[in-house]
């Protein structure tokens, strides 16, 4: 959220700012307003929707952002799939070694 617009001073319009103007009915939270996905995929029929509509500039950057959180998710995850299979590799190969024949 805009900090400018949070004080009433912003003089740049919703469209110009890079950042959000929302409306009194948006809660913001430490500086922060959650985006309406519903918005986000043209479909948000609610009258007065409690998260942000944002404006096209805001929305392509939202989408952006959510594609590389994704990207960021899923290479932690094969990651963290890849060190437990080496794990239990190892546990099972020091399993096999610790008796002696």
């Amino acid at each position: 959220v805009c900090r400018e617009f949070q004080r009433g001073t912003c003089s740049r319009a919703d469209a110009d700012c890079k950042f959000a103007h929302p409306p009194r009915v948006c809660h913001v939270e430490n500086g922060r307003v959650v985006a309406c996905f519903d918005s986000l995929k043209g479909r948000c029929a609610r009258e007065n929707c409690k998260y942000l509509h944002p404006p096209p500039h805001l929305k392509t950057q939202l989408e952006i952002n959510g594609r590389n959180n994704l990207i960021q998710q899923k290479t932690a995850a094969a990651m963290f799939a890849q060190q437990m299979q080496f794990m239990l590799q190892n546990a099972h190969m020091s399993s096999l070694t610790s008796f002696p024949m």
